[in-house]
């Protein structure tokens, strides 16, 4: 596990219990961006949503995976 996913799981870990559950996803995906503004990417944060269920959900909307057009499909 690198560093920067460390860091993301340590905050979360501290935080969390601290936040009303109806408000854990919001908060996670505030701190998954911030991280995100920070430099972090996706590729280096993809093993902190198999960590909580409120860091995946956050993952998956701050890091969509990439749309395709059907034109851009190769046949």
């Amino acid at each position: 596990m690198s560093n920067e996913v460390e860091l993301v799981i340590a905050v979360w870990e501290t935080v969390r219990d601290h936040v009303p559950h109806v408000k854990r996803a919001e908060i996670a995906k505030d701190l998954l961006y911030a991280f995100a503004e920070f430099g972090f990417e996706p590729a280096e944060l993809a093993s902190v949503a198999d960590e909580d269920p409120d860091l995946s959900e956050a993952f998956d909307e701050v890091f969509p995976p990439p749309e395709f057009e059907d034109d851009e499909v190769d046949e």
